[in-house]
């Protein structure tokens, strides 16, 4: 057996309306049995104080066993104990004693449920033959019966306890399927965030180092150069300014919409994401920003367009990176296959004094990094990224994929 289930709090008027339909039932079947009880007693032979006192007795302690019903939640074996113990000289109080019992049995307590029945029994057996002397009928069959009743309302107790209990598991169940699938749906709702953070910081940032270096060559050289020099680094400023306006507004526009995957309104079609076909591209646009870069790219037709998205993301914040904090310095990319099969992605650029090194730390706390570890995890892969033990800073990345 268990302990009585907790149910969730019923409201005051609900409560009420429980309490009083079932007190008016045990009220009814109290009036039933004592008028079925004492039409048929055969009182010839005694007097009438035995009569008067019996009847008074009955009505006096059925009532008082309808009074204290109400207060069996708040002290439920002792006041299940005096209801039944005052059906003993009360046919009024037979259907507050089964109320009661009912009640003690819902909690499923064994301890509670054999005292209450024992206590019943023994009620009946007193009223049999103690107030009942008369009676013929034989003690055997009073304790039998006695007992099958008691045993039947045990019974439909159990059973409604059983299904409040069965009522609060399907509740709390229910509960428990409603909060995982608000934490699916916050969990979704962070991981679509990091993504579209992770996106814009490999997009703008590259784009606006581009715009920068081009700015400040324009500033501290525009004197020297030719009016073709300014005007095409001019081009190239408002070339990758535009670029950045544009994926800035794609970005955005996933952002205010949540449901839409950054395509366009009237044709209903996703810009197309960067391959490893662009890779060349992304290289020579780094070498027409005046950064040297050596590239060895090995046999990458079978290199899926997830992995290849991934791999070109990794090499494009490397390369911004390498800007950034390591200007002046060549730029090694290698991309090959590995039998796994996996991409490996390394990018190396040396780090050639203290300050760049301090920089190279700073950059290994960077969300870019973070965002490229992140990546790499996404398929399955490895990341890392320092500064060795020749001065040279390594980011390194081993994208997997099923063959």
């Amino acid at each position: 057996m268990t302990t009585t289930a907790t149910l969730p709090a019923v409201p005051v008027g609900r409560r009420i309306w429980a309490e009083t339909w079932r007190l008016a039932v045990a009220a009814l079947a109290g009036v039933i049995a004592f008028a079925l009880v004492w039409s048929s007693l055969d009182t010839a032979g005694w007097s009438d104080a035995r009569v008067g006192g019996l009847l008074v007795a009955d009505l006096l302690c059925g009532v008082l066993a309808l009074l204290l019903v109400p207060f069996r939640h708040r002290a439920p074996l002792p006041v299940t104990i005096v209801v039944v113990a005052l059906s003993t000289v009360s046919t009024l109080g037979i259907g507050a004693a089964a109320l009661a019992v009912v009640s003690i049995a819902t909690r499923r307590r064994v301890v509670e449920i054999a005292v209450t029945s024992a206590v019943m029994v023994v009620a009946t057996i007193v009223y049999e033959g103690v107030l009942v002397p008369d009676d013929a009928t034989p003690l055997w069959q009073v304790v039998a019966a006695a007992a099958v009743v008691v045993a039947l309302l045990a019974a439909i107790g159990i059973g409604i306890g059983q299904r409040r209990a069965l009522v609060v598991s399907l509740r709390e169940r229910a509960a428990l399927l409603e909060r995982d699938q608000q934490l699916r749906e916050d969990r979704a709702r962070e991981q679509e965030r990091a993504h579209i953070a992770r996106e814009m910081h490999d997009v703008l940032g590259h784009r606006l180092s581009l715009v920068a270096l081009h700015a400040g060559a324009l500033e501290y050289r525009g004197p020297a150069l030719s009016p073709d020099e300014t005007a095409a680094a001019a081009g190239v400023v408002r070339a990758e300014a535009h670029a950045a306006l544009t994926d800035l507004r794609d970005v955005l526009g996933v952002l205010r919409d949540p449901a839409s995957t950054g395509g366009d309104e009237v044709t209903g079609t996703a810009p197309p994401q960067p391959t490893l076909c662009d890779l060349p591209a992304l290289l020579d646009q780094a070498r027409a920003a005046g950064t040297t870069v050596r590239a060895t790219l090995g046999d990458l037709d079978p290199v899926p367009p997830v992995v290849g998205r991934h791999a070109y993301r990794i090499v494009q914040e490397a390369l911004t990176n390498a800007r950034r904090h390591a200007p002046g310095r060549p730029v090694d990319v290698v991309l090959d296959l590995l039998p796994t099969p996996a991409l490996r992605v390394v990018v190396t650029n040396p780090v050639a004094s203290t300050d760049d090194a301090a920089d190279a730390g700073a950059i290994d706390v960077g969300h870019g990094l973070r965002g490229l570890a992140e990546r790499a995890r996404l398929v399955g892969g490895t990341f890392r990224a320092g500064v060795g033990a020749e001065g040279v800073w390594t980011v390194e990345a081993v994208l997997p994929w099923t063959a």
